[in-house]
């Protein structure tokens, strides 16, 4: 009797990680699940004595994936099993501030956008004779990207953005394999996760101010993988 025992976890913060495993399927079950918000806001005012541009915007997003898997036996004994996990979350938020002292246009606008997704995936095999087979899979990936600009002037003035964001991301897999015979075994486990992002970024002038921010997105993949076998 032969065994042959797998299992992949890669992370990576801020980045991307993943691994992989693929297997016959019998008993497979596979799920996704996504979700994603933006929110935006633009503001102008002007004066001959002060003039003021606020804005604001927040997003969030969650997912989450599961799935499971089975097999049961006899030609004598085989068993199987699988399981994945999931989650994924991420939030922004944005803030745009302009201000004249004197003759002059506050302008400015902020976007906030956050998107977060989840896969799943466990297969099993069963006989012939004793044979199982295996794997169990899973993707969680979590982005955040902020955007704000904002100008004051001429004359005195000031503008300032501030940007936050947040990701976070998951995964755990499992797989189980029985024989038969002399009961051979198999057992994986696979974990994988990514962490992520910026708070408190600020970006600020004055005088004839302008001020802006693009955001590089923040954002993290996380994958595991595992597969068992026993013929």
């Amino acid at each position: 009797m032969k065994k042959t025992l797998i299992a992949m976890a890669v992370v990576l913060v801020a980045g991307v990680a993943s691994a992989t495993a693929t297997s016959t399927a019998l008993a497979a079950t596979a799920t996704t699940t996504g979700s994603s918000s933006s929110a935006g806001s633009v503001a102008a005012s002007s004066g001959t004595g002060s003039a003021l541009s606020y804005n604001a915007a927040n997003s969030g997003s969650a997912a989450s994936a599961n799935a499971a898997s089975n097999t049961s036996g006899n030609f004598i004994n085989r068993t199987g099993s699988a399981a994945v996990g999931g989650t994924a979350a991420t939030q922004g938020s944005v803030t745009s501030l302009a201000v004249t002292t004197g003759n002059g246009l506050a302008a400015g606008g902020a976007n906030a956008q956050a998107n977060a997704g989840s896969a799943a995936n466990a297969n099993y095999a069963s006989g012939v004779i004793n044979p199982v087979g295996g794997s169990a899979t899973g993707v969680a990936t979590s982005s955040t990207n902020n955007s704000a600009a904002t100008a004051a002037g001429p004359g005195g003035g000031a503008a300032l953005v501030t940007r936050t964001s947040g990701t976070l991301s998951g995964y755990s897999a499992t797989s189980n394999a029985t024989n038969g015979f002399f009961n051979n075994n198999t057992a994986v486990t696979a974990g994988a996760g990514s962490a992520g992002g910026s708070s408190g970024v600020i970006n600020a002038s004055t005088g004839n101010a302008v001020t802006w921010m693009n955001a590089v997105p923040t954002g993290g993949t996380a994958g595991a993988g595992a597969t068992a076998s026993a013929p």
